[in-house]
């Protein structure tokens, strides 16, 4: 590249720095603002297809819309014209080195270390699956050990987002993904779930440990088979210092079957944080007195030094139900939830409203208390518990519960997130129901505004948006 290359009218382009899954990323330095910052611009070859320009945009949206200090900051995207147009990325400039660089320098590193690199990547993980986004090609490449000893999780371009607001975008014929990190169902095409990425940091962990790929092969075919069948060797047949439960971690995270590795990412965070020992010890962490582990330590800061923590008020529901929170115990669990919501829904087949309504009210008490009221399980279990209402007939119930839940998604994802959009729906609907029909007419109508600035006429759901408002001015 040559020198003074501008993009976007400001971002110098330095140098080139690497090449990620969907093009080549250059250290640049922003003129307004008068720093480094990184810049990635779609591969030339790539530009003529839309589906990998819709990929790149969307990994901007997934990166802009998930917060964490894991994750690189986004700043700006946009196109740089020429021919073809070049759509470009504007990111934190992350300093440091690669999981497979530190691997390669050091070999197998100490357990305390692996530990805690491991954990910073699943608090990473644990944000972005909150939000359903999964990344698919995590890998030692892709995993960033900064100067401060933090970690970065770079390369959210081969993420998928399962909220039905957007195509998986993997419909080209293409393969996609790192074979020797590639999970079975990702290779059979099978459903991509946050164990998806999980098996993927286990094979990382695996080789932090022990210095060896996992899964190799002569070529991909070799390697996808291997994924598939062959089972991965006990980690502690080469790290005997492994203690037992971690190695269990380790090696339930790369089960074949998702169904038999951990639940989520804060379970692998969990067993991972008991062995953690400082990164320090690494030569690679030269920022020894750094500021950002000053700042964690205060946030860590012994339970006695605080107030009483701040419960999030749970979902709301009507004076007429009786039903207490179950006690929240350390065994409280995402499939607790699951449960509920499955014999809530039998229930309200059965058209036993009433009861349906009180255990899954209780639930969703303590899933809020062990898990957050903007955890993507609770928020669905919040939806479902709001169509509840609607279905029984209780309208005003169901409207309050909706407008929080609007308030909330929005504020959580943007206004545009599949569930936000389904509860404005909802909300209208209550409204129609208790006579209130022109303000209903009046949100639907700046929705499906909305929505057809942003996604175009044949979109579906402009199109059923478009419907509903026929419907309820022709009734």
């Amino acid at each position: 590249m040559q020198p003074q290359v501008v993009v976007g009218g400001r971002y110098e382009l330095v140098q080139s720095v690497g090449i990620g899954g969907m093009g080549q990323v250059f250290e640049g330095f922003d003129r307004h603002l008068k720093r480094r910052v990184a810049v990635k611009l779609t591969s030339a070859n790539l530009d003529a297809d839309p589906e990998w320009t819709k990929r790149f945009y969307r990994e901007a949206e997934l990166m802009a819309g998930v917060s964490h200090p894991g994750m690189p900051t986004i700043h700006d995207a946009g196109i740089q014209p020429g021919q073809p147009d070049r759509p470009f990325l504007v990111m934190e400039f992350v300093e440091g080195r690669t999981w497979e660089e530190v691997l390669a320098h050091r070999g197998p590193l100490p357990v305390g270390v692996v530990a805690s690199l491991g954990a910073q990547a699943a608090a990473v993980l644990a944000a972005t699956h909150r939000h359903r986004v999964y990344h698919r090609d995590l890998k030692p490449a892709n995993l960033m050990l900064c100067d401060n000893g933090t970690v970065k999780v770079l390369d959210f371009g081969l993420a998928v987002a399962l909220d039905g607001d957007y195509t998986r975008y993997s419909n080209t014929g293409q393969t996609l993904g790192t074979p020797a990190f590639m999970a079975p169902e990702q290779i059979e095409g099978g459903d991509i779930v946050p164990q998806t990425d999980l098996y993927a940091l286990g094979l990382v962990l695996h080789e932090l440990l022990t210095g060896h790929r996992v899964m190799g092969g002569s070529n991909a075919y070799v390697v996808w088979n291997n994924q598939v069948h062959t089972r991965v060797p006990d980690v502690r047949l080469d790290r005997a210092d492994t203690s037992l439960d971690m190695a269990s971690l380790i090696m339930s995270m790369v089960e074949k079957d998702p169904r038999q590795r951990p639940e989520d990412a804060a379970t692998v965070h969990a067993v991972l944080l008991r062995h953690a020992a400082p990164v320090e010890t690494l030569p690679e962490v030269g920022d020894r007195h750094s500021p950002v582990h000053m700042y964690a330590r205060a946030v860590s800061a012994p339970g006695a030094s605080r107030t009483a923590p701040t419960l999030v008020a749970g979902t709301q529901t009507t004076p007429t139900s009786s039903a207490a929170a179950p006690e929240v115990t350390m065994s409280f669990s995402r499939g607790d939830l699951h449960a509920a919501m499955r014999r809530a829904r039998d229930l309200a087949d059965e058209s036993r409203y009433r009861p349906a309504v009180q255990e899954l009210s209780g639930v969703i008490d303590a899933a809020v208390i062990a898990l957050g009221a903007r955890d993507v399980d609770v928020f669905d279990a919040r939806v479902e518990l709001a169509d509840l209402r609607f279905e029984s007939g209780n309208y005003a119930a169901a409207a309050d519960l909706f407008r929080t839940l609007v308030d909330d998604l929005t504020a959580e994802r943007g206004p545009y997130d599949e569930q936000a959009m389904y509860c404005r729906r909802q909300l209208a609907g209550c409204k129609v129901h208790t006579g209130r029909v022109r303000e209903a007419l009046a949100e639907l109508d700046r929705l499906h505004g909305q929505m057809l600035a942003r996604y175009g006429a044949d979109d579906k759901r402009v199109i059923d948006i478009g419907a509903q408002i026929t419907h309820i001015r022709a009734t």
